[in-house]
């Protein structure tokens, strides 16, 4: 396990990528998006975490496509 999926916003993205009833999932995107936007907050003015930051990214490209999933 790398720094970032110890997270909280990596736990909530890996649980909402497997919910299949759409509600809930939408709830999980939701809360995800809050947690990742909460991190990067924290990560603002550090200018480490490279690998976070592209995992993010990569996570915040996969929660747009599950917000556009019928």
């Amino acid at each position: 396990m790398n720094k970032a999926e110890s997270q909280p916003w990596y736990r909530l993205y890996a649980s909402a990528v497997v919910k299949l009833d759409h509600k809930r999932l939408i709830e999980r995107v939701e809360a995800t998006e809050a947690a990742i936007h909460g991190r990067l907050r924290d990560l603002q003015y550090d200018s480490d975490h490279h690998e976070e930051r592209q995992l993010i990214a990569d996570a915040q490209h996969t929660l747009a496509l599950l917000r556009r999933r019928p």
